[in-house]
């Protein structure tokens, strides 16, 4: 095999893709819910005038046979007339799921009952959903609730310190008297002994609870755990578990009291103890003040924006609030600051003293292993107008209108109004299509007490570098609505995942969370090596995942390589990126040389019909080794024939790697986007290493450009002594950044 022709190999994509309608996106049916999933499902009944009168709380299970037929497993927590707690109840029925991943479930035993339900979190080339929601009612009831996949394996036990937050309602018998907001820790002994200490905040008075009991661990994903408080309070807590760490949802259950909420491992082993260092920078804050009155909500404050800590004693918020408080109010801008504690427990506190006058109790989890920032916090407290409940994520480095793009579900949960008077609670789920140009479409369903409606609207959206934005709809019967965004949620990638949302009409004030029904979008942008996302510096070659990229299937000819293939273009912040390949359902492309480090955004146009904009993330530098088969490295001895099992590599043996994104080079020559490199050695400006089964290689000659090829690197090295034999790992690292880790076979 000659270099022009490993090189051709090499450039060309070498796994198809699913078919698409835009960048990335994919398609749901029934079996994009598949398993077992964690399931909290609650359930109001409210009077004409918004008083809740009676109050349902379940935590289990939701299994999914993948077809048509769901089987819900719950305990359930009744409040009504009388309180009833720790029921156990079976409903089962049928669903079905739309391509949009927007569906319904239909119960019929156990329950008669009607849910929209949406669809979520479909990673890569996974073909299940790992997360769902749903709202609907019954006779009784006006319903919302969310599930999240169980893991394969079960915790049989739990240890450790886990953060939990939670929301629910103060009871004075069988009769709700006020919301419910907390915030805290369940200390586990791996034993079976509990020690709880939370934070809780109910109208304007916030108190603090310690309790101690003891705790199972049973099958089926679920546990139970049993506490007494210093005031000789009762509690049971059931859980259901959403990982092996674990996380969980929890419904928690008193004479006084019913919430629920989620759970999860609060620190890695490194932590010993918590410091106020460990808040340090920007987080998206969703900050939530209600003040209840027999039941009825009389004062509301949904508000998003962002917290701010200095690390060491100060923090500020800068939010933007919709309030109802003798009056509407939406849109306003809000700051606040005063500072914050963080003791070695992980459990502090904030004074707001500018803006407002607050305290609050703060709960910071989830943290970086490297790092050891915290990467989220839930916290609760009041001031003299409400009781508030908040939580905040670490945000991308990075966003743009892009950002956002393909299919998101979304759901949460409000309250329907006239004028200023609170005149129920309004449950919402659907979906918003954004094409990362600032164009979205809505549709969702809403549950106000126990009367559906469904909802269309268009309208447009922005989002900032900071990763908050604006959204603005109008739906088919002409009411506008007026939202913000928080973008957080990033995955192993570095792509956000997920968004709050904060939505206002003069007839609702929602707060809610979206989530990408698959992945990102900007992860269908691949380099063309292994596909790894995020992993495509200027020069690199690159593959797009999709539909309807192409008319059909063609590949250039020439070089300079064209920027029109058939009728297809791609454009790199506006600048057309060279082609190699074009077909419906993939497309393989050189980054501009030009193109800067960060996020890139990514348009796919074939004739006149323009794909979705994507969020690109461009690094300086990270290499990618080509692989084909199983994991196998693409390694040609000098004579290029390739390393295989059958013709193994030994130690001392001079061996290529074949690579892209190898990043900025010392040229031979001048560099020109789609033209050959020069005929001269160019090697990469980054330090590298190569390691082969863990061993460094000391004799490597050469890490850099393919002389006379398009965006294709090579490294040259000689296999080190004491590689082990057999498949190994080899990795090529530049600049820090370390490759993708292929096997080739030394003997």
């Amino acid at each position: 095999m000659n270099r022009r022709s490993l090189a051709l190999l090499l450039m060309l994509p070498a796994l198809p893709a699913l078919a698409q309608t835009t960048i990335g996106g994919g398609t749901c049916n029934s079996a994009t819910l598949n398993g077992t999933y964690e399931l909290i499902l609650n359930g109001r009944q409210l009077t004409s005038t918004g008083a809740v009168t009676g109050i349902y709380q379940g935590v289990g299970t939701a299994a999914f046979d993948g077809l048509s037929k769901v089987t819900i497993s719950l305990t359930t927590n009744t409040v009504t007339t009388t309180q009833s707690f720790g029921t156990a109840v079976t409903y089962s029925g049928s669903y079905s799921m739309q391509t949009n991943c927007v569906g319904t479930i239909g119960i019929t035993t156990g329950d008669t009952a009607t849910f929209t339900l949406e669809a979520y979190n479909q990673p890569g080339s996974a073909t299940t959903a790992t997360g769902f929601a749903v709202v609907g009612s019954d006779s009784a009831y006006a319903f919302n609730g969310t599930g999240t996949a169980q893991p394969a394996t079960c915790p049989t036990t739990i240890t450790g310190a886990h953060e939990f937050n939670a929301t629910g309602s103060a009871l004075s018998g069988a009769s709700p008297i006020s919301t419910l907001d907390i915030a805290g820790i369940l200390q586990f002994d791996g034993a079976g002994n509990v020690t709880a200490n939370w934070n809780q905040a109910s109208n304007l008075t916030a108190t603090q609870v310690k309790a101690t009991g003891t705790y199972t661990v049973g099958t089926s994903c679920l546990a139970s755990a049993t506490l007494t408080d210093t005031s000789n309070n009762k509690y049971t807590f059931n859980l259901s578990f959403t990982s092996a760490s674990p996380a969980f949802g929890l419904a928690a259950t008193s004479s006084t009291a019913l919430f629920d909420g989620s759970g999860a491992a609060m620190q890695p082993t490194a932590v010993t103890a918590c410091s106020a260092s460990m808040l340090n920078g920007s987080y998206y804050l969703t900050l939530a003040g209600r003040l209840t009155s027999s039941g009825v909500a009389t004062k509301i404050l949904a508000s998003d924006g962002l917290a701010t800590f200095d690390g060491a004693s100060h923090v500020t918020f800068s939010l933007t609030a919709n309030t109802v408080n003798g009056s509407q109010v939406f849109g306003a801008p809000l700051t606040y600051s005063g500072t914050y504690t963080l003791p070695s427990t992980c459990q502090g506190s904030i004074s707001i003293t500018t803006g407002d006058t607050a305290s609050l109790s703060i709960v910071a989890y989830n943290f970086n292993t490297t790092t050891m920032q915290a990467k989220s916090f839930a916290l609760v407290g009041t001031d003299a107008n409400y009781a508030y409940n908040g939580s905040g994520s670490v945000q991308p480095a990075a966003c743009a209108v892009s950002t956002l793009s393909g299919t998101w579900p979304f759901s949460g949960a409000g309250n329907s109004l006239s004028g200023t008077t609170n005149t129920g609670l309004a449950d919402l789920a659907g979906v918003v299509q954004f094409d990362g140009q600032g164009n979205a479409t809505a549709s969702w369903t809403q549950v106000s007490n126990t009367a559906t409606t469904n909802f269309s609207a268009t309208g447009t959206y922005t989002v900032s570098s900071g990763c908050l934005g604006t959204i603005s709809l109008t739906d088919t019967a002409s009411n506008n609505y007026a939202g913000d965004i928080s973008v957080f949620g990033v995955d192993s990638n570095n792509y956000p995942n997920d968004f709050e949302l904060i939505l206002t009409t003069p007839q609702l004030v929602f707060t809610g969370a979206g989530r990408a029904a698959f992945v990102n979008p900007g992860e269908a942008v691949d380099n063309n090596a292994a596909f790894g996302a995020g992993a495509t510096p200027a020069g690199s070659v690159f593959t797009i995942f999709g539909s309807s990229l192409a008319t059909k299937l063609s590949q250039a000819t020439n070089v300079p390589l064209p920027t029109t293939l058939l009728n297809t273009t791609v454009s790199v912040n506006g600048e057309l990126a060279p082609l190699f390949y074009v077909s419906a359902e993939q497309i393989a492309a050189q980054m501009p040389e030009d193109i800067k480090p960060g996020l890139a955004t990514v348009i796919v146009k074939n004739g006149s019909s323009t794909a979705n904009a994507v969020a690109v993330i461009v690094p300086a530098a990270t290499p990618e080794i080509y692989v084909y088969g199983n994991n196998l490295a693409v390694a040609t001895f000098t004579d290029y024939s390739v390393v295989t099992s059958s013709k193994p590599a030994h130690v001392g043996d001079t061996v290529v790697l074949w690579f892209t994104g190898g990043g900025p080079v010392n040229a031979a020559g001048k560099l020109t986007t789609g033209a050959a490199a020069p005929g001269g050695l160019s090697p990469v400006t980054g330090a590298y290493t190569i390691t082969v089964g863990g061993v460094q290689a000391t004799n490597i000659s050469y890490v850099g450009l393919t002389p006379s090829s398009i965006g294709l690197y090579q490294a040259s090295f000689q296999v080190p002594s004491g590689v082990p034999t057999g498949s190994q790992k080899v990795v090529l690292t530049i600049s820090g950044q370390a490759s993708n880790a292929p096997v080739m076979t030394i003997k």
